[in-house]
């Protein structure tokens, strides 16, 4: 990691949606959940020594804001670009969308440990569980990404966050971008 305290990484993933009347004005609430068990994005390994293909991971990463507010302004984002009215909890809409940050985790391995600087691969992984209600009726699905990215060096700050807000971007979008959910919030039809 190029250094041995611990960082906190700003979260700002990024989704493409244009502005359209897809959602024809249609209420919809959105919640999100943290269900994640440990909240650091990438956690301390206590054992300083390389061994079976593992690098060492010195510092603990953490959001240095709430990953579940960060989602959750995201989300709304993108349906209300696609024209859908964004109704806050408790004022029991027909349409519902919970979802429940299951994984968000940056993970290390090294390579080729012989090498005088020895490579570094970090996997980042975002899973997103999203459960949508219509009236009586239900739609689930699972929207995850993975990205590896290697190096001859331990990585620092600003490449972990860029590697945890394009993994986070990518689940995301591809939430925004399903068309059996946006056909299931306008009809109730998974």
């Amino acid at each position: 990691m190029g250094c041995t305290h611990d960082h906190k990484i700003d979260l700002h993933p990024e989704i493409f949606v244009r502005v359209s009347n897809i959602g024809k004005g249609e209420q919809l609430t959105v919640r999100v959940r943290d269900i994640r068990s440990q909240k650091a994005i990438s956690k301390k390994v206590s054992n300083l020594k390389l061994s079976s293909g593992r690098a060492v991971n010195t510092v603990n990463i953490y959001a240095s804001s709430s990953v579940r507010d960060t989602i959750l302004d995201k989300i709304t984002e993108g349906f209300q670009r696609m024209g859908f009215h964004m109704v806050k909890p408790g004022r029991l809409p027909n349409r519902k969308l919970e979802v429940e940050i299951y994984r968000l985790q940056l993970n290390y391995k090294s390579g080729n440990l012989g090498a005088k600087i020895p490579e570094v691969h970090a996997q980042m992984e975002t899973i997103l569980r999203v459960q949508a209600a219509y009236g009586n009726q239900m739609f689930k699905n699972i929207y995850s990404s993975r990205l590896i990215k290697s190096h001859r060096m331990f990585t620092g700050k600003f490449k972990n966050e860029r590697l945890v807000n394009n993994c986070l971007s990518l689940a995301i979008q591809k939430m925004l971008d399903d068309p059996d959910l946006i056909q299931f919030l306008l009809a109730g039809k998974p």
